[in-house]
C-alpha cells in the first residue's frame, strides 16, 4: 500500500511537471488582418518558413530574412538557445515551423518558443521586426512541483543578485547570441541555475530592458515556486533548482558579436550586412574626403578644450527662456505614452509632442543614471542651445523636475539616415545628387562645430543613426556636444574610457584616445 501511494504521488508530480513545462508555445496574432490561402502573402510565408531550418545552422544559430513586395512582405527571425548544437538547432526549427503552420494557419504574425530542449525561437510578421524590441505577448509558467523550502527573504536576495547580474551580462553584447547562463549557491546546499537570452538583433539597452521586464514578470506571477520561465518575442528567462543547460555552450554563443544590418526583402542577413557595409563605407569615405578639404584651409592647428562650467555661469540668467514646465511636457507627450514614443537611445527615451502653439517637438527623457549634477546640466544647455546651424538639430530647452532631466528638441519628421540607407524601398531614392547633398550637409555641420561655433565641439559618435532628415531630406546632426550632459565619458566611473561606436572612430582615437 505504501509503495502504491508513493507511485501514485510520483505519477501526479510527473503529470504536474509535464503540464507545467510543455515542449512548445505558439502565439498567433494579427496586425493588419488574416491572409487567405494561395494569396501572395501565403506563398511568401511558406517560402520564408521553409528556408529557416537549413539557414539557421549555416548562419551560426541566428538567421533573419524577408521576402516579397509590399503589402505582401514577410519578415522572419529565428535563433536557437546558446547551448544548442547545429543538428539540434536545425531539427528544432524544422519541427517548430511545421507546428507553427498548423497552429497559426492564416495569421500574418506569430512567434514560437519550443519543440525540444534546448528550445528554438521563431518570429515572423508582416511589418519589420529586425532590431525592434517587442515584449508582448508574454508566455510565462512556474514549476509548481513545490514551494521554496528555505527562508524566502534569503532566497530572494541570492535569486535577485544572480538574475540581475546575468541580465546585465547578456545585454552587454559580448556574446554573439546574447546568451548567458550562471548559478549561485544557497545556504541550504541547494543551487540556483539561471539562463537568459535576447534576440541577437537587439541593441544592448533593448536587450537589458526586455530581460529585466521578464524577470519582473516572473516575480509578480510566480514568486515562491521552485522554478519557471518567461518567454517574450524578444527575449527569454528561465531558472531552476536543477541544472537544465549544457555547461559548455555552443561556439556560436561565445563567438564575438559582429555588426548586423536589417535583412532586405528576398535576401538573407549576410546580403543585408554586405549592402549596409558597402553603403556606409561609401558615405564615410566621401565624408572624410570633403572634411579633409575643409580642414586643410585651417591656418593653424587648434587644440581641443573641453567646455568648462565656469565659462557660462554668468549666462544662467538666460535659462528661464529655455525652461519648459513639467506639466506642459507631460500633456504634449500624453504622459510619455508608448503611442508617442519615437525611439530609445543609449541615454534615454524620445517622445513626440505638440506644444499648445502647435509646434511639434521631440522630448528626450534622460535616464536617472546619467550621472550629471543639476548645475552642470544647466550650464551645458546654455552652451548647446546657442549652437545655430541648418545642419544641426536645434535644442529648444530643458525641464528639471525632481530627479527627472528632459531635453526638448525641434521635431525632425523623416527619421534617421540609417533608416533611409537600410530600408530596401527608401534606399532606392538615394541617387548620387541626394547622396552628395547629405554628405556635404554633414560636413558643413561638423565644420561649424569644430571651427565656427563659439566653442569647439567634438561629437564623438558621428554615425548614420545620429543624423536626422528634415522635411526636405536635409541632414541634421543629433546629439552634438552632449557627452558631458549624458555623462558618456563617465561610463563605469572611468573618465578615461573611450566613448562612441567602434567602426565609426578614427584609429588614433579608438586605440590611443587621441582626437582632434
Amino acid at each position: 500500500m505504501a509503495r502504491s501511494s508513493s507511485t501514485l504521488y510520483f505519477l501526479i508530480s510527473l503529470t504536474v511537471l509535464i503540464r507545467t513545462f510543455p515542449s512548445h508555445a505558439q502565439i498567433c496574432y494579427n496586425t493588419t488582418g488574416n491572409f487567405t490561402s494561395n494569396s501572395p502573402y501565403a506563398k511568401n510565408r511558406d517560402a520564408v518558413l521553409g528556408s529557416l531550418a537549413s539557414n539557421v545552422a549555416a548562419h551560426d544559430g541566428f538567421y533573419a530574412t524577408s521576402t516579397g513586395e509590399n503589402p505582401n512582405t514577410i519578415y522572419a527571425i529565428t535563433f536557437c538557445r546558446g547551448d544548442s548544437s547545429a543538428d539540434i538547432c536545425e531539427s528544432c526549427v524544422s519541427s517548430a515551423v511545421q507546428e507553427l503552420v498548423v497552429k497559426c494557419p492564416n495569421q500574418k504574425a506569430a512567434f514560437s518558443w519550443g519543440i525540444g530542449d534546448p528550445p528554438c525561437f521563431i518570429r515572423y510578421s508582416d511589418t519589420p521586426i529586425y532590431g525592434i524590441l517587442q515584449t508582448s505577448p508574454t508566455y510565462k509558467m512556474a514549476n509548481v512541483a513545490s514551494h521554496i523550502a528555505m527562508n524566502q527573504d534569503q532566497f530572494d536576495a541570492v535569486w535577485g543578485n544572480l538574475t540581475k547580474r546575468l541580465a546585465s551580462k547578456s545585454a552587454d553584447g559580448s556574446s554573439r547570441l546574447k546568451y548567458v547562463m550562471g548559478q549561485a549557491d544557497l545556504p541550504d546546499n541547494e543551487t540556483i541555475y539561471s539562463l537568459l537570452q535576447c534576440s541577437p538583433d537587439l541593441l544592448p539597452n533593448d536587450c537589458g530592458s526586455c530581460l529585466n521586464e521578464a524577470i519582473d514578470d516572473y516575480y509578480k506571477c510566480c514568486h515562491g515556486w521552485q522554478g519557471g520561465y518567461v518567454y517574450k518575442p524578444s527575449c527569454m528567462f528561465r531558472w531552476e533548482l536543477h541544472k537544465f543547460f549544457e555547461s559548455n555552450p555552443s561556439p556560436w554563443s561565445s563567438s564575438p558579436p559582429h555588426p548586423a544590418a536589417p535583412p532586405s526583402p528576398g535576401g538573407n542577413i549576410a546580403k543585408g550586412t554586405l549592402a549596409a557595409i558597402t553603403a556606409s563605407a561609401a558615405v564615410l569615405a566621401m565624408l572624410l574626403f570633403i572634411g579633409c578639404c575643409y580642414l586643410r584651409r585651417r591656418p593653424a592647428k587648434k587644440k581641443y578644450e573641453a567646455v568648462q562650467e565656469g565659462s557660462v555661469v554668468s549666462e544662467i540668467t538666460s535659462l528661464k527662456s529655455l525652461q519648459f514646465d513639467w506639466d506642459t511636457l507631460l500633456a504634449t507627450t500624453n504622459s510619455f505614452s508608448q503611442e508617442n514614443k519615437l525611439g530609445r537611445g543609449g541615454f534615454g527615451e524620445v517622445y513626440q509632442g505638440r506644444l499648445p502653439n502647435g509646434q511639434e517637438i521631440a522630448v528626450k527623457r534622460l535616464s536617472q543614471s546619467s550621472g550629471q549634477g543639476v548645475q552642470e546640466f544647466k550650464n551645458e544647455i546654455v552652451v548647446v542651445a546657442k549652437l545655430q546651424h541648418r545642419n544641426l538639430v536645434r535644442l529648444l530647452g530643458f525641464c528639471l523636475e525632481g530627479e527627472e532631466k528632459l531635453l526638448v528638441y525641434e521635431f525632425v519628421p523623416n527619421k534617421s539616415l540609417d533608416y533611409l540607407v537600410f530600408n530596401p524601398e527608401k534606399s532606392k531614392q538615394l541617387d548620387w545628387p541626394r547622396h552628395f547633398n547629405k554628405i556635404s550637409g554633414i560636413a558643413r555641420g561638423m565644420l561649424y562645430l569644430h571651427e565656427d561655433s563659439r566653442l569647439q565641439i567634438i561629437h564623438h559618435d558621428l554615425k548614420a543613426s545620429n543624423v536626422l532628415l528634415d522635411n526636405d531630406m536635409n541632414p541634421k546632426i543629433l546629439d552634438f556636444g552632449m557627452a558631458r550632459i549624458f555623462g558618456v565619458d563617465q561610463t563605469k566611473a572611468n573618465t578615461r574610457r573611450i566613448v562612441g561606436t567602434y567602426g565609426y572612430m578614427s584609429p588614433e582615437y579608438a586605440m590611443h584616445g587621441q582626437f582632434s
